[in-house]
């Protein structure tokens, strides 16, 4: 049986056009224009002080607008606008970093034991 489908797959790739770039060449192009759309979220965690956020929209022309932005552990809030006028000039971005006014929870790492110790115990 797994012959007899091996066979029909090969006559099948052998049966089609050559030199055709798609195997749908009669059909329309179904490509849909873009729709508008928005989005955004955030994070906002004071326990672990993980603060972050982005927002997006878009135009039924292409067009896409959006900011994100996030703390680091160096205390500064850094947020980066960006755009596509769709004018040729692709995404065009800016950066802003700003004192955040958040003193950051940096965790101290668990010391890890050595691998070598672990697999003692194992043998």
């Amino acid at each position: 049986m797994k012959v007899l489908v091996l066979f029909g797959m090969v006559a099948f790739a052998l049966s089609a056009k050559l030199g055709s770039n798609t195997v749908f060449d009669d059909e329309e192009d179904i490509t849909e224009p873009p729709k508008p759309y928005n989005f955004g979220w955030a994070v906002m965690d004071k326990n672990t002080t993980n603060y972050q956020n982005r927002a997006e929209i878009g135009d039924e022309d292409g067009r896409v607008k959006g900011s994100y932005s996030y703390v680091l552990p160096d205390g500064f809030v850094y947020t980066v606008t960006y755009e596509d006028k769709k004018d040729g000039n692709g995404l065009v971005q800016t950066l802003r970093k700003e004192p955040s006014g958040i003193d950051v929870i940096i965790p101290t790492p668990k010391p890890r034991e050595p691998i070598s110790k672990g697999i003692k115990r194992f043998l």
